[in-house]
């Protein structure tokens, strides 16, 4: 009896082992899509004034994560980003405004059942804005800043390999010294831009 009741409890623990949704050495590559609420305050160097708006945006993102523990991952994220903008009521013109971030990541995965993936984390680096209004008589900004965000993703495979995610975080970008330029008036400036806000999005992963 004693035997039997060993070999059921190796076996059990063979498979709690093997039910492990991320651990030590688990990659994972990820294709997301999310919506952004933010809401920026800009500040032109020639003005003492700053100005208040909020903004909403559509982005495409690509990511890959190792685990270099059975709880930690690292890796890298890509991001496009492109924002809903207004035709001019005067100029009949549409805006342009889209971003690439490219960051680190680092996740704490604190649920890692089989089916079922939760994670923390936060994303930091480098994100590049490019602003174009598409007509001669409205301004224009290109340049880039930091952006990091703080989120919180639950992963929920369907097989051993493949599954979905959800994606919630607060974002911050800061855009510093970007090169403005007013073409009404002929002038160029620097712009600063900061602010932040929240993304919800889903995706697809896969591992291995």
């Amino acid at each position: 009896m004693k035997k039997v009741i060993l070999i059921l409890t190796a076996l059990c623990s063979v498979n709690l082992v093997a039910q492990k949704s991320f651990e030590k050495n688990t990659n994972v590559i990820g294709f997301g899509l999310d919506l952004g609420v933010y809401n920026y305050v800009s500040k032109i160097a020639s003005n003492p004034k700053s100005d208040n708006s909020a903004a909403a945006n559509k982005m495409l993102s690509l990511h890959y994560e190792r685990g270099v523990l059975n709880w930690l991952g690292i890796g890298a994220k890509v991001q496009l980003s492109d924002y809903f903008t207004e035709k001019d009521s005067i100029t009949n013109s549409k805006p342009s405004v889209k971003a690439i971030d490219a960051t680190l990541l680092v996740n704490a995965h604190f649920l890692r059942a089989r089916r079922v993936n939760m994670l923390a984390g936060f994303n930091v680096g480098y994100s590049h804005m490019n602003w174009e209004a598409r007509d001669r008589a409205i301004s224009s900004a290109t340049g880039g800043g930091l952006v990091y965000d703080i989120h919180i993703q639950p992963r929920f495979y369907f097989g051993d390999h493949i599954g979905m995610f959800i994606n919630l975080a607060y974002v911050h970008y800061d855009y510093k010294d970007m090169d403005f330029k007013n073409t009404f008036t002929n002038a160029s400036d620097i712009l600063d831009l900061n602010g932040g806000g929240v993304n919800f999005g889903i995706g697809l992963q896969a591992k291995f």
